[in-house]
């Protein structure tokens, strides 16, 4: 009876570690051109669930915030429909363009991964500047949910064997 109550708890918290977020953030700093050191940063997400893992696949992304230069960009500035980038299951980048009378901007997956993805901006009548973005997930609710519920019920069992 023991063995199964710990094996359930172990389960639960291993399912806890296997969840994948489909929220992510992003950040990075221009390394070219004259907005040079600028930052830049915001948060993406899509359905995960959709990803085969086989050839090229882009999925459209259920979310998207980008803040540069004081101004912040969402999914309804883009000029076409943004897209987190896939080769064979392997993140790659972000697809997002937005343009205006005044400027550019340019999200740019990478060739093999996501290390040489980058963002580029060029003012209608200026110079571009480009910078490469590293990104982090963001762990649902769920998650964290699942997790607690597994740390709950390993310290249950170790509280129950002490007494």
């Amino acid at each position: 009876m023991m063995f199964r109550k710990t094996t359930l708890a172990l389960a639960l918290g291993l399912a806890s570690l296997a969840a994948q977020a489909a929220s992510f953030n992003f950040n990075g700093q221009l390394d070219a051109g004259p907005l040079l050191g600028q930052s830049f940063s915001g948060q993406y997400s899509y359905a995960d669930a959709a990803l085969g893992g086989v050839g090229s696949e882009s999925l459209s992304l259920t979310s998207f915030s980008l803040s540069f230069l004081g101004h912040n960009y969402g999914l309804a500035d883009a000029s076409l429909a943004p897209t987190a980038d896939f080769q064979d299951g392997v993140f790659l980048g972000l697809s997002y363009q937005y343009a205006s009378p005044t400027a550019q901007l340019n999200m740019t997956s990478g060739s093999f991964d996501a290390s040489d993805a980058y963002l580029k901006y060029q003012p209608t009548s200026g110079i571009e500047s480009s910078g490469a973005y590293a990104i982090s997930a963001v762990p649902e609710p769920s998650s964290w949910a699942l997790s607690l519920a597994g740390l709950l019920a390993l310290g249950m069992l170790v509280r129950r064997r002490q007494a």
